[in-house]
């Protein structure tokens, strides 16, 4: 709630709605805004100075000013400053310590499939906020289970490994996100290990 109400003060600082501050980002990051009466919106961000409004080849260009760009910045910099105190809270005070421990253990460099194995460590924090918040296990599973999951893979020269990322969670083609890593946490608490066990077809 606190959030929220944060940022309703600094859209009404603004002299804009809500609706406005919708459109306005829905036009930053180019999607469709069906919830809302555009055209009201746009006039509205126009007079006050976010947008540009220029006439090409009998069509309405509309561009963000510096001054929109200021707005949905400063607005985008309350979720930051929330967010540094939900990560610890979510993933424990040292995240960041034992993100870099997890990131290490994946091989330097590229993988067979031409991409780096170990992704920037903001990339890495927005898929363990994620995952912490889905999952319910420790640091401790985490590190074991990857520590698991390159050590397999290792013995195959890393062809078809996931990158640290994706590990952690990767959207299929229905727009579902899934965890290769808490399939490995749940091996490490079973007692699994990939090295000595295989499930192989019995061959009748």
């Amino acid at each position: 709630m606190v959030i929220m109400w944060d940022i309703f003060i600094k859209i009404f600082d603004y002299d804009i709605t809500p609706n406005d501050c919708y459109v306005l980002f829905c036009l930053n990051q180019k999607i469709k805004t069906p919830l809302v009466n555009t055209d009201i919106a746009m006039a509205n961000l126009f007079h006050k100075g976010y947008i540009n409004i220029q006439q090409k080849s009998g069509k309405n260009i509309v561009s963000i000013t510096d001054t929109g760009l200021s707005l949905i910045e400063d607005l985008d910099s309350v979720f930051a400053k929330k967010n540094t105190k939900a990560n610890s809270t979510i993933m424990g005070k040292d995240y960041l310590i034992n993100i870099n421990m997890y990131r290490e253990i994946f091989p330097a460099g590229k993988l067979p499939s031409g991409k780096p194995a170990r992704t920037n460590i903001k990339a890495l924090t927005e898929s363990f906020k994620w995952f912490f918040q889905t999952y319910d296990y420790t640091w401790d599973d985490v590190l074991k289970a990857a520590r698991m999951y390159v050590a397999e893979y290792k013995q195959k020269n890393y062809l078809y490994m996931m990158t640290s990322q994706y590990f952690i969670s990767k959207q299929d083609k229905n727009k579902v996100r899934r965890s290769e890593l808490a399939d490995y946490c749940d091996m490490i608490k079973d007692g699994v290990s990939t090295l000595d066990h295989h499930f192989k077809e019995k061959v009748v």
